[in-house]
C-alpha cells in the first residue's frame, strides 16, 4: 500500500473554528481535514477571495493525508488559482465560509 501525501494547511482561528462546527452541524465526517477536502470538491468559485484575517503567528495548522489521485486534484486546482497549496486551502475555506454569510444574509433580506 502506498503512504499517503500529507499536505498541511494554516488557516485563521475563526475559520479553523468554523470548519469543525459546519461538519458537526451538517453532518459530514467532523475532522477539519476531511472538511477541507468536502469544500475542494464541492465547492467550485470562480474567483477566490483572500483571507486578510489570516496572521502566520495565530494560524492553525491542519495536516490532510491525500491519495496520489487527490494530490494531483488539489495541484491543478492550486495552478488554476495560481496559488501555493496552503494558501489555496486557505482561500478556498474562507470563501466558502463568505459565502455561505452572504446567501444566509440574502435570505434574511427576502
Amino acid at each position: 500500500m502506498r503512504k499517503p501525501h500529507q499536505i498541511w494547511a494554516l488557516v485563521s482561528p475563526a475559520m479553523h473554528k468554523k470548519l469543525k462546527e459546519y461538519a458537526v452541524q451538517n453532518k459530514i465526517a467532523a475532522t477539519r481535514a476531511k472538511m477541507i477536502m468536502y469544500i475542494l470538491y464541492n465547492f467550485h468559485p470562480d474567483q477566490l477571495l483572500e483571507d486578510y484575517t489570516f496572521q502566520s503567528k495565530t494560524g492553525k495548522m491542519v495536516n490532510i493525508k491525500v491519495s496520489d489521485v487527490e494530490l494531483e486534484y488539489i495541484k491543478s486546482l492550486a495552478q488554476r488559482y495560481n496559488l501555493t497549496i496552503s494558501r489555496l486551502l486557505r482561500n478556498m475555506v474562507y470563501t466558502f465560509f463568505r459565502e455561505l454569510e452572504e446567501q444566509k444574509r440574502r435570505e434574511y433580506v427576502d
